[in-house]
């Protein structure tokens, strides 16, 4: 059921501790502009947290969450994020190539 703390493997837990301190620049920068990128650490959050709480309890749920719901929707994100970024600067390279 739940395993001990010897489970958690260092790297694991560092991982984590990289990932949740890293969401204070993420959020005192956000804008509304970068919100698919802050989606996209969001992603990365539940990701880190998954892999060290499938350590301890729920094995094979939150192995799909750490790679189904947190890897998956990093990459949409990053995706949505790398798309939206483009298309606004061809849109804006659209207007001053035509006046």
């Amino acid at each position: 059921m739940l395993g001990g703390l010897d489970a958690l493997s260092p790297m694991e837990i560092a991982l984590v501790t990289v990932a949740l301190v890293g969401c204070v620049p993420v959020a005192v920068q956000y804008r509304k502009r970068s919100r698919w990128f802050a989606v996209g650490y969001a992603m990365l959050v539940v990701a880190a947290v998954s892999t060290n709480v499938e350590g301890l309890v729920l094995p094979t749920v939150f192995n799909y969450a750490e790679h189904g719901i947190g890897l998956m929707g990093a990459g949409i994100a990053f995706f949505a994020a790398a798309y939206i970024h483009r298309r606004e600067i061809t849109d804006s390279e659209k207007v001053s190539l035509d006046g």
